[in-house]
């Protein structure tokens, strides 16, 4: 008996008490995979980690995690790989790629930088100055530290509560968020690990390209390569693709499903 782990729908980073920046992901193709998995005799538990506001699988089987952010999925993984003994991995998930490091305003940072050069002298600069003036590379390190210290040093939150809504001109500053899908191996050494790569408007051939090199950094599997321009609905054409090349294309969302629960239990 195989016991399963799916994740599923779209990260949300909040900005305040009330605001989010998130993405697009529905839930649909990963509740579609658990319902699959649901279907097989072979299957042990299956659990679904997802967005507050995912589809959810119709099967009763399905044990259902909701997450909001990408450090609340990362927790959850950790923590179920931990207690429990996970065969497969389906990370279909829409990660959010950046949360939110600062917010200020337009105003606010304006007056802090006017502040920081009437206060400015020669001595102060954490440089040489002959070699601010001639290194570009060394003139455009200090704005850049110079510009986030002074978003951070303005950051108008507080305590996370709500933002007013007649604040002009907001300024956020954005940070990456960890991978979870490179976190999976060392969780689970001996899973079927599944990953799966987005892109848009690309040649066939990156699109595959892209998928190996992400299967063979984060030493996965399987990836499931799609374009969003591909995806319409149900209609969703995705590539299988395996750590040796070998590629299956399917057309649907429920075709797409039914092929990596194939490929999964086709390993026995």
């Amino acid at each position: 008996m195989k016991n399963i782990l799916i994740t599923a729908g779209g990260t949300v980073e909040p900005i305040d008490s009330a605001r989010v920046i998130s993405n697009s992901g529905t839930g649909r193709l990963g509740s579609l995979i658990a319902d699959e998995f649901a279907k097989r005799m072979e299957t042990g538990r299956i659990i679904y980690v997802c967005a507050e506001n995912a589809i959810l699988p119709s099967s009763g089987k399905v044990e259902i995690v909701k997450i909001r952010s990408v450090e609340d999925l990362a927790g959850a993984v950790e923590g179920i790989t931990k207690r429990n003994r996970i065969d497969v991995i389906v990370h279909s998930m829409a990660v959010s790629d950046y949360t939110v490091r600062s917010v200020t305003t337009a105003g606010e940072l304006a007056r802090y930088l006017a502040n920081a050069m009437n206060s400015m002298s020669e001595k102060s600069l954490p440089v040489d100055v002959e070699k601010l003036e001639n290194d570009p590379s060394t003139t455009e390190g200090v704005l850049e530290a110079g510009i986030l210290a002074a978003i951070e040093n303005t950051d108008i939150r507080e305590g996370g509560e709500k933002l007013s809504s007649k604040m002009k001109s907001p300024v956020l500053l954005l940070e990456q968020t960890p991978k979870v899908l490179s976190s999976l191996r060392a969780l689970t050494p001996d899973a079927t690990i599944i990953g799966f790569k987005l892109m848009t408007g690309v040649t066939k051939t990156e699109l595959i390209n892209t998928a190996m090199r992400l299967m063979k950094k984060n030493d996965c599997d399987y990836v499931l390569a799609n374009d969003s321009l591909n995806i319409h609905g149900d209609e969703h054409i995705g590539l299988l693709i395996d750590k040796n090349g070998s590629m299956v294309e399917y057309n649907t969302k429920q075709s797409i499903a039914r092929g990596i629960v194939s490929a999964v239990f086709s390993e026995e």
